[in-house]
């Protein structure tokens, strides 16, 4: 009970100092911050989530899309730091050469409007950032999905923070040794939904997906039959709800735990049977906190 009523007031004084103190306060961080630094894994949007929608417009700030030389989005990332971004490292061969951040309909140039309770709320816009390098994990084997499908992007240059663009929160420990009881994570992007018959979507959506065990998993995809899909303990499942899934042009992207209004990064899009969305067949992410003394490295070195 004490740490929940510290972590309450401690949300409270947050949100009470203000967009512009986050900002002030935390863009001086150059790798991933705390958890209890308050730097990260908040955002200012009614955290009251269905099981899938439309995301508000300054929900998951720390979304990103990435984009190769022709403009064209390849993969989805997720910002940890001021100039850091996490995504799969299948993403890598696409060619990735900038990233895109504080993004709500990627199909319109300039501020992003929408109403909220009789008032227009607007954004400033997406910002665009080359990338100074990427770094793919040196396990990582395409396309034989056996792990470690995750790569660290640098950015050429900081990214200042506000309502739209902030960091997600790194895991400091592994809520998945002991989970809570239907444990749901989010996934949230651009990716298209399993019911649209579209490549993806151009508005930031989420879905909510049941947390689905290793030994269950690993039954399910080995009765697919196909020995390209190996389920490791560097692996997280979720899914296997009819029409809800992470999508086509998910890839790289988050799969969230929420704690008291607090996100954390637990996993990134790998892999999933084709076509998403089907009953009993959850999708696989890497998982982020089997990959932490790696990340941690990086961005250390980079």
């Amino acid at each position: 009970m004490e740490v929940l009523m510290k972590r309450f007031f401690f949300l409270f004084a947050l949100f009470a100092a203000g967009t512009e103190t986050f900002g002030d306060s935390c863009d001086k961080i150059d790798r991933p911050p705390k958890q209890e630094t308050g730097c990260c894994g908040l955002d200012v949007a009614d955290d009251d989530l269905k099981i899938s929608g439309d995301a508000a417009i300054n929900q998951f700030p720390w979304l990103a899309l990435i984009e190769n030389k022709d403009e064209r989005i390849t993969c989805t990332g997720v910002l940890i730091s001021s100039q850091h971004v996490l995504t799969a490292a299948q993403c890598n061969y696409h060619g990735p050469v900038k990233v895109r951040l504080g993004e709500y309909n990627k199909t319109h140039s300039g501020p992003d409007c929408v109403v909220v309770d009789g008032k227009q709320v607007c954004n400033a816009g997406a910002i665009t950032i080359p990338i100074a390098t990427v770094r793919s994990h040196p396990d990582f084997q395409r396309p034989n999905h056996k792990g470690h499908d995750i790569a660290l992007i640098k950015l050429a240059d900081k990214v200042p923070f506000n309502e739209f663009i902030r960091p997600i929160c790194l895991p400091n420990s592994d809520v998945l040794v002991s989970p809570p009881a239907n444990l749901r994570l989010v996934n949230a992007g651009w990716g298209s939904r399993p019911s649209s018959s579209y490549e993806d979507d151009v508005v930031k959506h989420y879905v909510q997906l049941p947390y689905v065990d290793k030994e269950t998993c690993s039954k399910v995809y080995s009765s697919l039959k196909d020995t390209s899909y190996q389920i490791r303990d560097s692996h997280i499942c979720a899914g296997g709800e009819k029409g809800l899934d992470s999508c086509r042009g998910d890839g790289g992207g988050p799969l969230m735990y929420k704690d008291n209004g607090l996100y954390t990064l637990v996993g990134l899009v790998s892999f999933g049977k084709v076509p998403c969305g089907v009953e009993g067949v959850p999708s696989v992410y890497t998982k982020v906190y089997s990959h932490i003394p790696w990340i941690e490295s990086l961005t250390r070195s980079l």
